[in-house]
């Protein structure tokens, strides 16, 4: 995966699997992310791309009585058409992480997000925890660098991987959790 739509398509559509089984009974249940639930979770999760898209052009109308799929699946094709235009994907935005194109910062920080919150989710409701290693491996060389600033941001402390433990396991600790 090369582009910034691959990944960000990959990751969505990896979070969507997990998410489309679910009974309501299963956003009830604890997530690894501290005092969360697994629906505090997508909720998280919904919001964070809710909030990148809105940074550029118009909001996606919201529908609070949608299902957490509806809204995840209309806050995902909001932000990709977002990214795929021509203007607004490389509009600058300010962010957390910095001045960056909107490519930059769905690139560099929303498909991380999404990765992450997979693994999270999946094993809060007891799905498929294996992630896809092309953005495991992404994720972690644009990650590693930031270790100070996501700290700052909020992100669990490191945890100690396993001596030989494989890539998705190094950056599961590396983002403070226990696989």
């Amino acid at each position: 995966m090369s582009s910034t739509l691959e990944r960000y398509d990959a990751a969505v559509s990896d979070f969507r699997r997990r998410l489309e089984p679910l009974a309501p009974s299963d956003f009830a249940r604890p997530s690894p992310c501290e005092g969360w639930t697994a629906g505090e979770l997508v909720d998280h999760t919904i919001g964070a791309v809710t909030s990148v898209a809105d940074l550029v052009g118009d909001r996606a109308p919201a529908d609070a009585t949608a299902s957490f799929t509806e809204r995840y699946d209309r806050a995902t094709r909001d932000l990709r058409a977002k990214v795929a235009d021509p203007v607004l994907g490389t509009t600058v935005v300010e962010s957390p992480f910095g001045t960056l194109a909107l490519k930059q910062l769905v690139s560099s920080i929303v498909v991380h997000d999404v990765l992450v919150h997979t693994w999270d989710l999946a094993r809060a409701t007891g799905g498929d925890e294996r992630l896809d290693e092309e953005l495991v491996a992404h994720t972690y060389e644009h990650m590693s660098p930031l270790d100070d600033v996501l700290r700052e941001h909020g992100f669990a402390k490191k945890v100690d991987a396993p001596v030989g433990a494989d890539a998705q396991t190094r950056l599961l600790c590396f983002l403070g959790r226990r696989p």
